[in-house]
C-alpha cells in the first residue's frame, strides 16, 4: 500500500487494536489526526485542554481495560507537557504510547514551532528519555512500520511500560509503499515461567511456614493473576496484603483480604505483615510506601522473615529486601505452577494446622472494621473522606472503579 507517514501510523494503530487516541490537536500532528479520520483507519479521537491530561487517560484506560490506548501531541514545550504522565506509566508499569509531532526534517535545529533546540537540534527525546521503556524517532516513511511493531513490541513484552515516536511533519505527509505488519508475527508469544524446581522450593518453604502472608503489588493486575493468586492464597490459607497498585487483586470482602499494608496501609495488614515467618511477594516492587519507608517491624520485617519474591523484572529482586527464593518469571504462570505442586492433601493439611492463625487474621480484621467505622460511618460535618466511599460503595456494582484524589482519600478508598 502507497500510504503517508500519517496513515502508517493510524492504520497500525487500528490493526493492532488501539480503540481509541487522546491529544490535542496542534501545527506539529495535524497530518497525523487527519489520518485518523480516514477510511479503514476510524479510530475516535478524544480532545483534552492540556498535554499531560491525554497520557494519563492513556494510563488510566490500561489500567481499566488491560489495552493500551495512543496520545498524540504536537511539538515543543507543549510536547513536555506529557512528561507526568509518562513518568507515572513508567513507574507503575502501564502501557501507554506517546506519538509526537516535531518539525520538518529540513528544518531541525531551526527552532521552529518551539522546537527545544539549544543543546542539540532536537532535545525532546532525551527528555522523555528517563520515563519510557524506549524512544524512536522516524527518519524516512518505509521505516515507520517497523518503528511502530517495535514500539509495541517493547510496550506489551515483559514489564510493561510507556513508549515514544516521533514523527516529523514531512513524513506525516510523504507517501511510500509499504506493509503494516502483523502485529502477532512481531511479538513473543506465551509467559514466562519458573524453573520447576524453584517452584518446588517455593511450595515447600510456604507450607512449612507457621504464619505465611502474600503481598499482592502492581504486577499481579498487570498479569492478570487474581484468580490464581485467591486460589493460591486459599490453598495454602495465607491472607493476602495489597499495595496500592495492587488494591484488587483480591475482593476487598474476602475472608482472606487483609487490605492495603505500608505507612497509609491498615493495621491488621501492617500487624500480619510483620509478624509473618514467609512473605511471598506477587508483583511487588516494596516501594517506601508499601514498606513504611523500610523501618523494620513497621510492615515488613525481613529478616527473621523470609521472602519469596516473584517479579517480571529481575532489577526488582533483591533490590530493597534480601531475597531467600527469587523468581524471575510471571506471576499468573508462576501461581499457576504453584498451584499444581500442591496436593488435595497437602492443603486439607496446612489448613488443618492453622486454625488458630486464622482466628489472629479474623481478629485484626475486626479490629480495624471498629477503627474504620469511627470515620466511614460518622455523621459530624465537615464529613470525613471515608464517609462518601462507603456509601458509593453500598450503591455501585460490584466491579465499579472509584478514582480519587491524592492525600486522605488515596489511603482510605
Amino acid at each position: 500500500m502507497k500510504l503517508t507517514g500519517g496513515q502508517i501510523v493510524a492504520k497500525a494503530l487500528k490493526t493492532y487494536g488501539v480503540q481509541y487516541v487522546a491529544g490535542i490537536p496542534g501545527h506539529g500532528c495535524w497530518s497525523l489526526l487527519d489520518a485518523l479520520m480516514e477510511p479503514g483507519s476510524e479510530i475516535p479521537f478524544i480532545q483534552v485542554m492540556h498535554e499531560q491530561s491525554a497520557v494519563h487517560m492513556a494510563d488510566g484506560y490500561y489500567r481499566a481495560s488491560g489495552r493500551p490506548m495512543a496520545a498524540v501531541t504536537s511539538i515543543g514545550a507543549g510536547a513536555t507537557n506529557t512528561i507526568i504522565g509518562l513518568a507515572t506509566a513508567f513507574a507503575d508499569s502501564t502501557a501507554t504510547i506517546l506519538i509526537t509531532g516535531s518539525p520538518a526534517t529540513h528544518m531541525a535545529g531551526h527552532g521552529v514551532m518551539q522546537e527545544l533546540d539549544r543543546y542539540h537540534s532536537n532535545d525532546f527525546p532525551r527528555v522523555v528519555e528517563g520515563v519510557t521503556k524506549r524512544h524512536w524517532e522516524a527518519t524516512r516513511v518505509d521505516e515507520i512500520p517497523f518503528l511502530m511493531h517495535r514500539a509495541f513490541n517493547t510496550m506489551l513484552t515483559g514489564r510493561p511500560g510507556p513508549v515514544h515516536i516521533e514523527v516529523p511533519m514531512d513524513l506525516q505527509a510523504e507517501t511510500a509503499d509499504v506493509t503494516i505488519h502483523p502485529l502477532q508475527e512481531r511479538m513473543a508469544a506465551g509467559r514466562q515461567r519458573a524453573d520447576a524446581k524453584v517452584i518446588e522450593k517455593a511450595v515447600a518453604m510456604l507450607l512449612k511456614a507457621k504464619r505465611p502472608v502474600i503481598v499482592a503489588g502492581g504486577g499481579a493486575i498487570t498479569s492478570d493473576a487474581s484468580p490464581e493468586l485467591v486460589a493460591f492464597a486459599e490453598m495454602i490459607g495465607a491472607p493476602v496484603v495489597t499495595t496500592w497498585n495492587g488494591k484488587g487483586a483480591i475482593p476487598e470482602d474476602h475472608v482472606l483480604n487483609a487490605w492495603s499494608v505500608g505507612q497509609t496501609g491498615t493495621t491488621c495488614a501492617n500487624k500480619l505483615a510483620t509478624t509473618a515467618d514467609v512473605v511471598l511477594s506477587v508483583g511487588c516492587r516494596f516501594t517506601d510506601w508499601s514498606a513504611s519507608s523500610y523501618r523494620k517491624d513497621v510492615s515488613f520485617s525481613f529478616p527473621p522473615a523470609k521472602l519469596i519474591h516473584i517479579d517480571i523484572d529481575h532489577q526488582e529482586i533483591g533490590k530493597n529486601y534480601p531475597t531467600e527464593i527469587g523468581i524471575v518469571a510471571d506471576a499468573k504462570s508462576t501461581l499457576t505452577d504453584m498451584l499444581a505442586a500442591i496436593s488435595a492433601e497437602q492443603s486439607a493439611a496446612v489448613l488443618a494446622e492453622r486454625a488458630s492463625y486464622f482466628s489472629d487474621i479474623a481478629a485484626l480484621k475486626a479490629e480495624w472494621e471498629v477503627m474504620l467505622a469511627k470515620r466511614r460511618e460518622s455523621t459530624a460535618t465537615p464529613f470525613t473522606s471515608q464517609r462518601p466511599l462507603g456509601v458509593l460503595r453500598q450503591v455501585m456494582e460490584r466491579d465499579g472503579i472509584v478514582v480519587v484524589g491524592s492525600g486522605n482519600t488515596q489511603g482510605a478508598e
